[in-house]
This record gives structure tokens, C-alpha cells and sequence, in this order.
């Protein structure tokens, strides 16, 4: 019995060095590290899940030719953002310009450990009803309809936490470790439209939702509108309060696991090399996982 204690006491403690050790040398690489080589590897690491890192920021945001680009965007979508252990609030306008119907969306909140914001242009083929649009999945705009999209996001206890700017048909902002609830979340969003007519079009969609000339600016046809509120507010529910929790506990882990370090490329980067399916996990919600049946 005691040979059996003392040999299960030896194979505990040399796991423990050897882990120890494994932990060391990982530390040791990546602070040898140029920050160029960091971001590199961030971005090649990032890019099949459609993201790439700025280091500026410290911020995840999504590329022009990510895979997403395929399956546009719908209603049915949204659905299922809590079952990823996402609570966000989300804003579809949607209007008809050119004989299709337009939907620019956006999206505040939480995903899994990652706080951020999203804006996202789609359109249909044609003119759709609106008891319909809520059924349809949009496409993505092309590359000649993609417009020039700013992004503000601020907290109410941190301040701003990213100001990001693009020509994109889905610019998106994520910082990695937070975890903020959406209604203590304001993103401010501009956008420049091609004409008067489509900017008209997004504006009187915009002020039907409930939307103030105190929440919107107009210059030309570059409209700016800050998002506190949705106009439809989901109610909170013990779901959403749950979810919270699970993220803040999450982010409390990430958080004490990757401890060494205290910015984002660091961090990804230790979980990459010592924990694989946690940085896959992390770097990638499952709301933006690509399913091998898409392959």
C-alpha cells in the first residue's frame, strides 16, 4: 500500500516539474519574440478563421475575404447566439434601394470570453416583403458594394475600448479577455453611403426603429448613429444572466492561465502552444466556426 502511495506521489511530482518545465521554455520562446514575429504568426494562425489581429489596438477584427463571406446572413441566424454562449444586442435595418432589399446590421455584446461589436451589409436579389425579411438569408455584398464603416465601441466602466475603421461588407472589433454585459456596451457606427438615395433610404429606415436626430448625425451622405438601446429589447431572462456568469468565469480563467503575460498576441500565443484547443477556441466563436459539411 505504501509502495503504491509512494510510486502514485513520484509520477504526481515529476508531471508537476515537467509541466513546469514545458511552461517555462514556452514562456521563454515567445518572449524572445520580436513583436513583428508575434503578429505574424497571430495573423497566419487567424487567417482560416477569417480574422486578423491588430497589435495598435490589441484587437481582433474580421478580413475582407473571410470564408463567412459565403453564407450571408439572416434572422435565423441570431437564433442561436445563446446556445454559443453569446448575449448580444443586435440592430437589423432593413430598407429597399435598386429594386433589392438592403439589411446593414449591427451587433454589441459577448462572445464566449471576447466583448465587441460588429456591422454587417447584405441585400437581397430582389424586393422582399417585410413580413418575409425576418425568413431570409441575405448575401453578402459584393466587393464594388462594400462601403467605408467606422466603429466606436465604449464601455461604461472602461471607456472606449476600440475605434476601428474599414471599406468592408463586415468590419468587426473583439477584445479578448472581457467580459462586459451588452447594455453596459455603446457602439457609435458611421457610414458613408455611394449616394443620397441609399443614405436617405438607411436613415428613414433607421428613424422608423425609434431613432432620434439625438442619436444621428448626417454630413452629406456619411450618417453617424450611436447604438445603447435596441429597438426591440429582448428580456434579460435567467438565460442571459447564466451565460454572463459562464463568460466572466471564463475570462476570469483565461485570464489566470495565461498570466505570464499581460497583452493579447501573449496571451494567444501561449494558449497556442499550450493549450491548442483552447486558443481555437478562443481566437474563434462558435458562432464563426467553419462546419466540415461547408468544406
Amino acid at each position: 500500500m505504501y509502495t503504491l502511495l509512494s510510486l502514485f506521489i513520484l509520477i504526481a511530482l515529476l508531471f508537476l516539474v515537467l509541466n513546469h518545465c514545458r511552461k517555462r521554455k514556452i514562456i521563454c520562446r515567445i518572449s524572445c519574440m520580436t513583436l513583428t514575429e508575434k503578429c505574424c504568426l497571430l495573423n497566419q494562425l487567424a487567417e482560416p478563421f477569417g480574422f486578423c489581429y491588430d497589435h495598435r489596438q490589441d484587437i481582433f477584427s474580421s478580413r475582407t475575404d473571410a470564408w463567412q463571406k459565403d453564407f450571408g446572413y439572416g434572422k435565423l441566424y441570431d437564433l442561436a447566439s445563446l446556445s454559443m454562449n453569446m448575449v448580444l444586442d443586435t440592430e437589423p435595418v432593413y430598407f429597399n434601394y435598386e429594386n433589392k432589399t438592403w439589411l446593414i446590421q449591427f451587433w454589441k455584446g459577448q462572445y464566449g470570453i471576447t466583448s465587441g461589436a460588429e456591422a454587417g451589409i447584405y441585400h437581397a436579389d430582389r424586393v422582399v416583403p417585410p413580413m418575409l425579411r425576418g425568413q431570409t438569408i441575405f448575401q453578402v455584398a459584393d466587393d464594388h458594394e462594400m462601403l467605408p464603416m467606422r466603429i466606436r465601441l465604449l464601455s461604461s466602466c472602461s471607456g472606449q475600448l476600440f475605434c476601428i475603421s474599414h471599406i468592408h461588407w463586415w468590419l468587426t472589433g473583439f477584445v479578448i479577455g472581457y467580459c462586459i454585459s451588452p447594455s453596459e456596451l455603446t457602439a457609435e457606427y458611421t457610414i458613408t453611403f455611394p449616394d443620397m438615395e441609399m443614405c436617405s433610404a438607411f436613415l428613414n429606415s433607421l428613424t422608423e426603429l425609434g431613432y432620434g436626430w439625438d442619436e444621428i448625425r448626417l454630413e452629406g451622405t456619411t450618417l453617424r448613429f450611436v447604438f445603447t438601446v435596441p429597438s426591440v429589447c429582448e428580456s434579460p431572462g435567467w438565460r442571459r444572466n447564466f451565460i454572463l456568469w459562464k463568460n466572466r468565469l471564463f475570462c476570469r480563467i483565461y485570464r489566470k492561465v495565461t498570466c505570464p503575460f499581460s497583452t493579447t498576441a501573449d496571451r494567444l500565443l501561449y494558449l497556442y502552444y499550450y493549450l491548442p484547443f483552447a486558443f481555437r477556441r478562443t481566437i474563434c466563436p462558435r458562432r464563426f466556426k467553419k462546419h466540415k459539411r461547408y468544406r
